[in-house]
């Protein structure tokens, strides 16, 4: 949920700019903001702003926020390697049979055919008979491209599932600088992305390495790229756009993979570093700052 205060602030930008508005170049340094991000830590909600987020002179500002992020293949480990689990993807020695148990749902002609009974109260696909199906995070820095490497990250997992071997990273940064329909990093649609898989193709992270940014670069710079995976084909989880359920979302997903989904952030995501925020805790943040303004006053 998002207030018409918030929304109204996205549609000015819009209106003014023409572009998507980014949360991610939002946050402008400032005392307003120093006071905003220490009452939310000072408060018992259920989730954290960034301290990095706050005013270099401030004292709570860590030395860890000097260090420069590695935008390019920033990323965390995977649950395999935080494991230490020394051997690689399909090489496993349980990976027979926990390929055949990723696959067994596929008995089915299609995903909205696994009857609910069978439906799994906990699944994981990072966790099928100890066997990691998904790739490494990947840490998308200051630009607006989690639409495209959520959907990158997708395609990898499906490729994993349907073949029972690793491979290599896709390139989030072809997507976006060639496919005119989305925005580069200003936003866009992993929907999109899908249509240009369609009737084009995907490349490699090594051919087309991610830079954080699209301005300044052009499609033309990766022509030289050899195709490496296409996708059959885009669709909804459901009949269209807003048709889906948790039902239809699990039986897409023990099925036939990961699915993109997209979260409609409130401006005061751009401090959040941690924990959960809902709807609700952010009515709560403001119940407890309007609180002690008045005490304050």
């Amino acid at each position: 949920m998002i207030s018409s205060t918030i929304r109204s602030k996205e549609h000015i930008f819009q209106r003014k700019s023409h572009r998507r508005y980014n949360a991610h170049h939002a946050h402008v340094p400032s005392d307003e903001n120093d006071l905003m991000i220490q009452a939310i830590n000072d408060l018992k909600l259920t989730w954290k702003a960034d301290t990095c987020k706050l005013q270099k002179h401030h004292v709570n500002y860590g030395s860890h926020c000097q260090k420069e992020a590695a935008l390019a293949l920033a990323q965390t480990k995977s649950m395999a390697d935080e494991e230490g689990e020394a051997s690689s993807f399909g090489q496993q020695e349980n990976f027979a049979s926990a390929w055949d148990e990723a696959r067994k749902y596929q008995k089915y002609n299609s995903a909205t055919d696994i009857p609910e009974a069978e439906l799994p109260a906990n699944f994981d696909w990072r966790n099928v008979k100890g066997v990691d199906f998904t790739s490494k995070h990947r840490d998308q820095g200051h630009c607006g491209s989690c639409y495209t490497v959520s959907f990158t990250q997708i395609v990898e997992q499906r490729l994993r599932l349907k073949y029972g071997k690793d491979m290599p990273m896709l390139s989030p940064q072809y997507m976006m600088t060639c496919n005119y329909m989305n925005e580069g990093c200003d936003g866009g649609w992993p929907f999109f992305h899908g249509f240009l898989a369609e009737n084009g193709h995907m490349v490699t992270e090594e051919c087309a390495p991610y830079k954080g940014k699209t301005k300044g670069d052009k499609c033309s710079n990766y022509e030289q790229c050899p195709a490496h995976s296409k996708i059959e084909k885009t669709r909804f989880v459901g009949k269209g756009y807003g048709d889906t359920s948790e039902k239809k979302m699990m039986q897409e997903i023990i099925r036939n993979g990961m699915v993109n989904g997209e979260l409609n952030a409130p401006h005061i995501f751009h401090m959040y570093t941690k924990g959960v925020l809902t709807a609700d805790g952010i009515k709560d943040l403001h119940k407890k700052v309007t609180s002690l303004a008045q005490v304050r006053s």
